[in-house]
């Protein structure tokens, strides 16, 4: 035996000989086996192979080179830009398994942890917008608020470091930590997963530690919202009150307070009869006369213009994260620690992360070795803010129900004077609330620890024989609080005060033994098969308890309660037991078939139909080994994959729904007593299930100088889990069954490439953009073809409006001038975008670095709450017209936009469509008054009915950095870089007042740009 058949434990670092700089993320492959690494964030690797074992790197725009060990324990690499390195990119699959993409027959993109290092977002989520074809973020501009996600359309699975995550919470993962992120695109790429896995899903691999003596590595941002993106821009020509009239009595909002709307007098109105020489009236903050006891009036002036402003402050977002690893020739340990501290925008609110993470592995014997990783996360905040239209939204009383008469700074003082704790000081008592008072006393106190981790054995039984048996577990328990203060407002009731608790317990535990077994028969023909089996189990339990009014004002305790405690408590427990395969064939040295195969048993189905069996196979051709093409094509690889997954949840959140039960009704001398459900749930439900196909292409021209990657994708849902209607007399008033046929298709393209590349200059550049939409194909219960409005064969992302419309599509009014309504919806457009995109560009020079990143979408219709209800209440700069000043006076002269019917008739069938039209039209004529027509109509016929273009173009990211030479700091870091960072620059958009990024609008926050700065040093 040679002695360079014994293991050893070989180091160096991988550099770019375009830069001489370390190369992050290199791919090492071990020649005859699919194992890979990946180098660390500062070149560096350490991995323990074979003596005579051949190593294969590879990086992307660069040519792959192989090295044979022979016994070496020191091997630096210089690879040189260009080659054929497409063929040999290993990424992260189903099952944590490593896999050259050529090889696959589904996409798959990988995501360097390297894009999070220098730009900090609130969650890692953010980070990935833009840069994956497919992958969809929608931003909230609210604090403490999960960004919503979807793969082609749906939900993806999130996978920390082979373990399932259902419950996804962004927030608890360390963006340091993280090493890469692989996007299984497809069913077939998550059909490993099973029912978890129909939607595709991200695979987040953490790094691990390093072998070789301790290193540090401490990295610190802060980033700073100094200024706006998009703001609410409100008129501040008109105060509160109602048809030009206000004057203020007692902060009922009745009378001549004018109900609360913003449709009052116009201010800055110059009055010499006056003392101070402007229109005066009386206000909540008059002076009040001590001879008469009466308020005394005052100038009528837009003291509040700028409200919105002087009522936000500069947001901060700071990271802070340290890290050490060490290892020997038998293993190796990694420990970090880190903190987000972010102050919101609002007043009072704040948000604190703190993670800890330790991990490693060890070789426990020559065939044994072990990986195990633990992280703790806590989330806390005393207060952050509600969203939503509605009382308890701070942006609810500024925007929309504060009129520019009234200085939001006069109303820090929120209590009024001799009944602090009581009473809260505003100029509407009975509908509206201090904005002040909300943030500072309407208070949502938040905790949650979660805790991950899994640890794995690896055992080689023989050199091409192994098992691993893994065990992962998600643990988390909240503790939310609700402090609702004395003389909060909300629609219903004046609060005497409350206190409310909601506690959550959540566990899930996931164990998979998997075996592997590989082979080569000649030169031809390789196989890979695994086997395995897994059992995941999942609980969930919470505890609601509130009270009915506090005894003792501003006392939060369940115990201080008026009236008996109210509550609620919920237990969930589910489980699924798994069998699954698959094997991979490599032949004729340019063909790849997979298949796999799994076969799930849970408890979220009805006993007879709880099993099921769901394939998938892929087939992948590398036609650049086997043709000889032009020499511009350097890579030329056609793929298609096929998969027909189920799923046994019919409610996500709630496992017992296959199981029909009494609801509890109302005690009587406090005994409960049972009604019968108005839901059936038919006995005969069988798994939904997800028929996936997909086909691509994927080509490198100019020695992989220019990539391409095409992919079309068509998924068919059928037996879908939907609430039918049915008869009165059969005692429900649905059932719960299996219905309807829906297909999903879409394409996605991803173009990339390095336009310029010389010996100190290098430009990398990218664009991605893809499309999805989903199809009703089949109303399997309505003989018509119908599923609610919506026709087989129509997208199901349609909008229907009641609002009147002409053939031509101008607003029919009736007889009074106001606008006319349908007895059924009318079809409006589509709110699915027709395009999602991201373009990257970064340009490097000598130690000097700058990444450009934009991203935005094209097309669909989104609906703007803030901006209806800015043109109902009076508040949108729209509204100041002359028509405006007419019906102050009493005027009516406002004609709306549009037709009145003449003559003839509509008719209309059960679907909204017209059945026979002979009207005929003439010019709306009526005039009338402005004030009333706006807060009848809010103006929709001249805004889109509110539903504006979701188009827009985002600068997503700017980073400037400088990388020290290593002259400057030898001997004392191993490395050091600084970084100049702005997110969310300036953005170009249609729809106005409303940063369209989160593709709805609720009343948000004002977006914010982000500026700041990143030390990374390396010891």
């Amino acid at each position: 035996m040679s002695a360079f058949a014994q293991n050893v434990t070989v180091t160096g670092t991988v550099r770019s000989t375009s830069d001489n700089a370390p190369l992050i993320g290199v791919s090492i492959a071990v020649s005859g086996t699919s194992r890979g690494t990946t180098t660390n964030v500062d070149g560096r690797y350490s991995l323990q192979v074979p003596g005579d074992a051949v190593l294969i790197f590879s990086f992307l725009g660069h040519a792959t080179q192989q090295v044979a060990v022979n016994g070496r324990t020191n091997i630096n690499i210089d690879l040189q830009p260009g080659g054929s390195d497409l063929a040999e990119v290993v990424v992260t699959t189903a099952l944590g398994i490593k896999k050259q993409q050529k090889t696959l027959g589904y996409a798959v993109q990988e995501v360097s942890g390297e894009t999070m290092a220098k730009t900090k977002t609130p969650t890692v989520l953010g980070a990935l917008t833009g840069k994956v074809a497919g992958l969809n973020i929608n931003n909230t501009t609210d604090l403490f608020r999960n960004p919503g996600i979807s793969l082609r359309g749906r939900s993806p699975l999130i996978v920390i470091d082979g373990i399932p995550d259902p419950d996804a919470d962004p927030y608890k993962l360390n963006a340091d930590d993280i090493e890469s992120i692989s996007v299984l695109k497809g069913t077939a790429a998550g059909a490993l997963y099973g029912a978890m896995g129909v939607n595709g899903a991200i695979l987040y691999t953490t790094k691990k530690g390093n072998k070789g003596k301790l290193h540090v590595e401490i990295n610190s941002s802060t980033m700073f919202q100094p200024g706006y993106t998009v703001i609410p821009e409100v008129q501040t020509v008109y105060g509160g009150g109602d048809q030009g009239k206000y004057a203020y009595v007692n902060g009922s909002g009745g009378g001549t307070e004018g109900g609360g709307w913003i449709w009052g007098p116009k201010l800055d109105q110059r009055d010499p009869s006056t003392p101070s020489g402007f229109y005066e009236t009386t206000q909540y903050d008059s002076p009040i006369d001590p001879n008469t006891n009466q308020r005394i009036k005052t100038p009528w002036v837009s003291r509040g213009r700028n409200n919105i402003k002087n009522f936000f402050r500069t947001g901060l977002l700071s990271t802070n994260s340290v890290s050490a690893s060490i290892g020997t020739d038998k293993g190796s340990f990694r420990v970090s620690a880190s903190h987000v501290f972010q102050k919101g925008v609002v007043p009072n609110t704040e948000l604190n992360n703190t993670s800890f993470s330790i991990g490693g592995n060890y070789q426990l014997s020559p065939r044994l070795t072990m990986d195990s990783k633990l992280t703790y996360n806590r989330e806390y905040s005393d207060n952050y803010p509600t969203v939503g239209y509605g009382p308890p939204n701070y942006l609810y009383n500024l925007i929309l129900w504060i009129g520019p008469d009234i200085d939001i700074r006069d109303l820090q003082n929120y209590w009024m004077p001799g009944r602090e704790g009581l009473q809260q000081r505003n100029y509407n008592l009975s509908w509206y609330n201090n904005p002040h008072f909300v943030a500072n006393e309407l208070l949502n106190g938040y905790k949650r620890n979660n805790s991950f981790g899994q640890v794995t054995f690896d055992y080689k039984i023989l050199d091409n024989f192994t098992v691993k048996f893994r065990n992962g577990f998600n643990q988390y328990s909240t503790n939310s609080e609700l402090r609702e203060p004395n003389s909060y407002i909300a629609y219903d009731y004046i609060s005497r005060g409350n206190y409310s608790t909601d506690m959550a317990n959540y566990f899930d535990i996931n164990s998979d033994l998997i075996l592997n077994y590989n082979h080569q028969f000649g030169k031809n023909l390789k196989i890979n098969v695994t086997a395995g089996g897994a059992n995941n189990y999942r609980r969930f339990e919470s505890a609601y308890t509130t009270t009915d009014g506090l005894t003792i004002p501003g006392f939060y305790a369940i115990s201080n309660t008026i009236n008996p405690l109210k509550g609620s408590n919920v237990l969930r427990e589910r489980r699924t037991a798994s069998a699954y395969g698959m094997l991979d064939v490599e032949t004729l040295g340019f063909l790849y078939l997979s298949l796999t195969g799994r076969y799930d048993k849970t408890s979220t189905l009805p006993i007879k139909n709880n099993a099921y069996f769901y394939p998938s196979a892929g087939v992948s051709a590398v036609l650049s080994d086997v043709l000889t093409l032009p020499k511009a094509i350097s890579f030329l690889k056609i793929r298609g994959s096929w998969a027909k997954v189920n799923t046994g949840f019919i409610d996500a959140n709630n496992p017992y729904a296959h199981i029909p039960t009494y609801n509890i009704g109302a005690k009587w001398n406090n005994i409960p007593s049972l009604g019968v459900p108005s839901q059936f749930i038919s006995p005969d439900l069988v798994p939904e299930t997800v028929l996936s196909g997909e086909y691509g292409i994927a080509a490198g021209f100019f020695q992989n100088r220019l990539n391409v990657d095409a992919t079309y994708f068509r998924n068919k849902d059928y037996n879908n889990f939907q609430l039918v209607s049915i008869s009165q007399g059969s005692g429900y008033g649905s059932i719960r069954k299996n219905a309807n046929v829906f297909l999903r298709k879409g394409w996605e393209f991803m173009l990339s490439g390095t336009p310029v590349r010389t010996r100190d200059f290098r430009w990398e550049a990218s664009i991605n953009f893809s499309s999805v939409h989903r199809w009703l194909k089949d109303a399997t219960d309505n003989p018509d073809g119908y599923l609610g409005l919506v026709k087989e064969g129509q997208r199901m992302d349609r909008i229907y409006i009641t609002e009147s419309r002409a053939p031509d599509g101008q607003a029919i009014y009736n007889a009074n001038g106001m606008q006319a309504f349908t007895p059924v919806g009318q079809f409006f457009g589509h709110s699915d975008e027709d395009w999602i995109y991201g373009v990257q560009n970064t340009f490097k020079y000598k130690n000097f670095s700058l990444s450009l990143s934009f991203d935005g979408r094209l097309g669909g219709l989104i609906y703007s709450t803030t901006n209806q209800k800015m043109w109902w209440g009076g508040t949108a700069k729209g509204t100041v017209t002359s028509y405006r000043d007419d019906a102050n006076a009493g005027k009516n002269t406002y004609v709306g936009p549009g037709v009145v019917v003449t003559g003839g008739s509509v008719t209309y069938d059960a679907y909204g469509n017209i059945t026979s039209d002979t009207r005929k039209f003439a010019p709306n004529t009526t005039e009338v008054n402005y004030i009333s027509f706006m807060q009848t109509t809010s103006g929709g016929m001249l805004n889109n009915y509110h539903y504006y273009s979701g188009t827009y173009l985002k600068m997503r990211e700017l980073v400037l950095t400088y990388n020290f030479p290593d002259r400057w700091i030898k001997g004392k870091f191993n490395g050091a870089s600084v970084s100049l960072i702005g997110n969310n620059l300036f953005i170009l958009s249609k729809m106005p007042n409303v940063d369209p990024d989160a593709e709805s609008d609720n009343l948000q926050t004002p977006s914010m740009r982000s500026i700041g700065f990143n030390i990374n040093l390396k010891f």
